[in-house]
């Protein structure tokens, strides 16, 4: 469902821009003497809008099967040539410096979002449901009407007065007719316009308007909110009487003179410029800009289209990645962390062992003020204590990751036992880098007594807490079960694996027997793995 919200909001996002690049790119050729034809305008719109529906479907089909690969590595280049990220190197000095980000996600409550999304729900049902309600009704309406001429599933009709002339498609079954030409009644008495107007109309069903009108209007109510899409929808309906117009002078079925008399009648005809029904198009508004078309020149430049649409991929592509990132907020899937562990995985080092829970304390980390405030600041710093850490934890033969435990424990601060600032740890709160209680600190030489606190002795600390670490894994053999043990002790970890029947800590936690620490230092490990997370 998430991947649904972020791709419906990244094509809310691309559609503007892509409007705006093709009437920008057409104006320019224009002014430069290299207008399109209308039917070349045409292409360039329903391309226009095809690569807005379908570039963010590409990025985010790329994000699932290449999700930390050169695409991930694409979108951070083009951000940071927006001044919006910093180079992705782990030192204290980047970490501290590091350009804010254009936009802070915020964690939403599940309230709005249930608020947000069952307003558009009721949004597109009701617009949808008045506007296929209303065509179902037309199509009623004109197997009522006389016919004048029927042509295997095209019926030609008279419409109703004060009707303009008009073309709808139905999507039926079996030999119904489901392409529908509307001529008003007053045509029968000119030969000359009926024959033009049958004509235009038709052209409509062979450039397959009608069906592309009603899949507008699905559009239309997907996006009911976004003027965008109005506006779209409302300049490729023109652009459609334009390419069509010129389509019937071009071919020599229509001189232009008697078109340019038919329009006109038609505009005399009904001065109040009715619009056509939902769903249909037709010689509804007829301008003097589509006389005025007839007897222009119609370039044919046969790589225009292709170019230009070309030129619109490119550019649009970045606006597609970015767009699917905005709107994809912090959050990453399942099938991006388990390649994030893959990719960043040290040889030797702590694997990663990826399951929902650390995918959900991953993005609570980085996707929320509070976690990305804690881990900035743990990061930062671990820049200062990093090098004396590392040196402790290889002389007992132990891996660097393990840095993540004192990471989510204290956001690697030494404070004591009574201070105020966070921890990612459940349970009984210690002291120090790596929140010793003072029961297992004194358990391992450090003294904790009313005149002197060496949980505070960063070196002497960090020491102890190899050598309890090591004593854990040379007991379980595991990262993971040493993990839950240094938070809950050995007595809970034990009682966890006789009751359990598993040795898995994502199996003994499912079941209740064991908290989500090791999740949670796993999610703070790929953190600090990955600080462009951060960015």
């Amino acid at each position: 469902m998430s991947a649904l919200v972020s791709l419906y909001l990244a094509v809310a996002l691309v559609l503007p821009v892509a409007l705006l690049l093709a009437w920008g790119a057409m104006a320019v050729l224009a002014r430069l003497g290299w207008a399109l034809s209308a039917r070349q305008a045409l292409k360039v719109g329903r391309g226009a809008l095809l690569l807005a529906l379908v570039l963010p479907l590409l990025v985010m089909g790329a994000r699932a099967l290449s999700p930390a690969g050169p695409l991930f590595d694409f979108e951070r280049s083009v951000a940071r040539q927006a001044q919006r990220l910093p180079s992705a190197v782990w030192t204290a000095s980047a970490v501290g410096n590091a350009a804010p980000a254009a936009s802070k996600a915020t964690a939403v409550p599940v309230g709005v979002w249930m608020g947000l999304s069952g307003a558009w729900l009721v949004g597109v049902a009701l617009f949808l449901g008045r506007a296929l309600w209303r065509h179902q009704g037309l199509l009623r309406r004109l197997e009522r009407l006389p016919r004048v001429r029927s042509v295997r599933r095209v019926a030609v009709v008279l419409g109703e007065d004060g009707t303009p002339a008009f073309s709808a498609w139905f999507p039926r079954w079996g030999s119904r007719p489901s392409a529908w030409v509307v001529v008003p009644a007053a045509l029968l008495e000119d030969p000359e316009a009926l024959r033009l107007t049958v004509l235009h109309e038709l052209q409509h069903h062979r450039q397959r308007d009608t069906h592309l009108a009603l899949g507008r209007l699905w559009l239309t109510g997907l996006f009911f909110w976004h003027p965008a899409v109005h506006v779209l929808s409302r300049w490729l309906a023109s652009l459609q009487e334009l390419a069509c117009d010129e389509a019937l002078v071009a071919s020599g079925r229509a001189q232009a003179q008697a078109y340019a008399r038919c329009l006109l009648q038609a505009a005399l005809r009904l001065p109040g410029a009715q619009p056509v029904p939902a769903g249909a198009t037709g010689m509804s508004h007829p301008t003097q800009r589509r006389i005025h078309m007839l007897f222009q020149p119609r370039p044919r430049r046969t790589h225009a289209v292709p170019a230009l649409l070309a030129a619109l991929s490119l550019l649009l592509l970045p606006v597609a990645v970015l767009a699917q990132g905005a709107a994809k907020g912090r959050t990453v899937t399942r099938a991006e962390v388990e390649a994030l562990a893959r990719t960043s995985q040290p040889q030797g080092d702590v694997s990663i062992v990826v399951d929902d829970k650390v995918v959900e304390n991953l993005n609570k980390l980085i996707g929320t003020e509070k976690g990305r405030a804690f881990m900035k600041r743990a990061l930062e710093n671990l820049g200062t204590h990093r090098a004396a850490m590392t040196s402790t934890l290889k002389a007992k033969g132990l891996p660097e990751g393990l840095l993540a435990v004192a990471v989510v424990e204290s956001a690697v601060t030494n404070m004591p036992q009574t201070d105020g600032r966070p921890s990612l740890a459940p349970g009984m709160r210690g002291a120090g880098v790596w929140m010793f209680i003072p029961e297992t600190a004194r358990r391992y030489g450090l003294e904790v007594s009313a005149t002197k606190d060496e949980r505070l002795d960063v070196a002497r600390e960090t020491q102890a807490a190899a050598t309890l670490l090591s004593d854990l894994h040379a007991r379980y053999q595991d990262w993971r079960l040493a993990l839950a043990a240094y938070n809950q002790g050995e007595r809970k970890v034990d009682q966890a694996l006789s009751e359990g029947g598993s040795r898995d800590t994502t199996v003994l936690h499912t079941a209740g027997h064991l908290n989500d620490y090791p999740a949670t230092v796993q999610a703070g490990l790929l953190v600090v793995r990955n600080p462009h997370l951060l960015d």
